[in-house]
């Protein structure tokens, strides 16, 4: 009966040994290369900043350049996510009011940023193709910019 507590304090301390030497074998370069990652990771992290219902107010750009094209697209809702290091997605629920089998182009919406400036997404992602007047998520990607999005802008027919 007393073998077992000398074998459960023998088993803690091997444990605790080898715990100690991984401790120490680390580098110090090694922890500031982890410290500069984690860093990284937290800049790059995005985060939820607001939800706008349809597409709230933006004003109507003057030069034709930064009016998005004419579409049967309706913005329902977004949800606005940056990051410190400029970042900045949203995701929308967008309803298509024209025939079926088409996507969302780039050109066809654009983000007005608080620095005066419409632009349009580098990328669009969405589950396949809109069938007529269906409702579904895309997820909108722009350029890295110190800019926020304040809202979308559609152009209907």
């Amino acid at each position: 009966m007393s073998i077992r507590p000398a074998l459960l304090a023998i088993a803690s301390l091997v444990s605790f040994s080898s715990h100690a030497l991984n401790f120490h074998d680390k580098a110090p370069n090694d922890e500031l290369n982890d410290i500069k990652q984690s860093l990284e990771q937290a800049q790059n992290t995005l985060h939820y900043e607001r939800t706008v219902n349809g597409t709230g107010y933006v004003p109507t750009p003057k030069d034709n350049s930064d009016k998005p094209a004419r579409s049967y697209f309706e913005v329902v809702s977004y949800d606005i996510y940056t990051s410190q290091s400029g970042k900045r997605v949203i995701q929308a629920i967008v309803t298509n009011h024209s025939g079926g089998g088409i996507v969302l182009k780039p050109q066809q919406i654009k983000a007005y940023l608080s620095n005066s400036t419409y632009v349009e997404p580098v990328r669009i992602k969405q589950e396949g193709r809109f069938t007529q007047n269906e409702t579904k998520s895309v997820t909108l990607y722009f350029e890295d910019t110190d800019a926020s999005i304040l809202g979308l802008l559609l152009r209907s027919y």
